[in-house]
């Protein structure tokens, strides 16, 4: 899920046309003009983006008082049904977010220590090739905490390149119906792929390590992953509208999520995620979450603190936890020195769980396309220079 975040051109544009023009940007405004402005630029967003069928935003503030939620455009491109604010949606990477939080409980529970080495968990079989550099295996040294960091050095199956055969969205572009094992997703780095390097040494954001991650989950609790994920965040939550896809009692019902112009929203290629952020969800159920996590309601605040221990450096302005990033806007550019920061969990399909300290705010969102990964960020950045010149009463 690589994220390269450009400077908005808008904001360049202002700053060229001269400090007069910014000043009326940043005038306040009431909360209903807030609202209204926001509507207005995501009803844009979805009129001149064809890769998009809808958006979805929520803002909740405390701080504040502004509780918000926008709902624009279709179900998917082929359906005349409005999306909801309730909708469901496939929530990419955020998944990581709560395969992370539940390795934070065990911890909490005393079952694991972070620094656990993962072979004891997992069979030769399956750690085969995997961490093999230069004639040595490295498999024996590999921590929880390596591969929740994504500093294990293992290969990623989903955009990492490939030694042989086409890529994994090649693969599942020109056949969106193959359905995918999570043994199946890790044989494809362990054949396809090479390792980047010895584990600790590097980062590099890795879904075959989320995967190996679920695997090990499995094996310490003696159930599937989807039964842990109910048990341990959906349930205590009362996440009702939430579920790892494929593994759910009624077929998926859930917005349109697009890669190449094709709408997997109902094809099987979406197994091609699992633990690396398989889960379908709402945003009030993420809303929940994300308010759960800060709240210590399901970890301690020492276990949390693991997540938010923001070291890794993603690139330029971004930086990685375990199952979370952080977003430095003042590094990303001069002209947001002003923003403050955010984190939270990210999908490569521009949806987003994320969370202001400094303001108290969660901006929850979904864009639905992989095209968004980037352009999802940029729009949050437009949509909180529209919030943050809210007058708060």
């Amino acid at each position: 899920m690589k994220i390269a975040i450009r400077i908005v051109v808008g904001l360049i544009v202002v700053f060229i046309i001269g400090y007069g023009v910014l000043a009326v940007m940043n005038r306040p405004i009431s909360k209903e003009a807030v609202h209204a402005e926001i509507e207005k630029h995501i009803t844009k967003v979805v009129a001149k983006n064809d890769s998009l069928s809808s958006v979805l935003l929520t803002i909740y503030s405390d701080q504040s008082g502004y509780f918000e939620q926008f709902a624009v455009g279709t179900k998917n491109s082929s359906s005349d049904e409005p999306v909801r604010i309730n909708s469901q949606y496939h929530s990419a990477s955020i998944g990581k977010t709560m395969c992370a939080a539940v390795f934070g409980m065990l911890v909490d529970e005393g079952k694991i220590s972070y620094d656990d080495k993962i072979d004891f968990w997992l069979e030769d079989d399956i750690l085969k090739g995997l961490f093999v550099i230069d004639g040595i295996d490295y498999s024996n040294q590999v921590t929880l905490q390596h591969l929740l960091s994504h500093t294990s050095g293992v290969g990623d199956y989903f955009e990492g390149p490939v030694k042989s055969g086409k890529p994994m969205l090649d693969i599942i572009s020109a056949n969106p119906d193959l359905s995918f094992t999570p043994e199946a997703l890790i044989a494809f780095t362990r054949d396809n792929q090479y390792p980047i390097g010895p584990p600790g040494q590097q980062f590099y954001y890795s879904d075959t390590g989320y995967i190996l991650l679920g695997l090990i989950l499995e094996a310490i609790e003696g159930e599937a992953y989807s039964d842990i994920l109910e048990e341990k965040i959906f349930k205590p939550l009362d996440m009702k509208d939430s579920y790892l896809m494929f593994y759910q009692d009624e077929p998926a019902d859930i917005v349109g999520i697009y890669l190449n112009g094709i709408d997997f929203s109902s094809r099987n290629a979406l197994s091609v995620d699992w633990a690396g952020g398989g889960v379908v969800t709402t945003m009030n159920d993420l809303l929940t979450f994300m308010k759960a996590l800060e709240n210590e309601t399901l970890l301690s605040g020492e276990a949390y603190s693991g997540m938010t221990n923001f070291t890794q450096r993603y690139e330029k302005g971004i930086y990685y936890g375990q199952g979370m990033m952080y977003f430095d806007f003042s590094e990303l550019s001069f002209l947001l020195g002003s923003m403050t920061d955010v984190y939270g969990g990210v999908g490569a399909t521009g949806t987003y769980m994320l969370y202001d300290k400094d303001k108290d705010t969660f901006f929850i969102a979904n864009f639905g396309a992989l095209d968004f990964a980037e352009k999802g960020i940029e729009e949050l950045v437009k949509i909180r220079m529209i919030y943050d010149r809210m007058i708060v009463e």
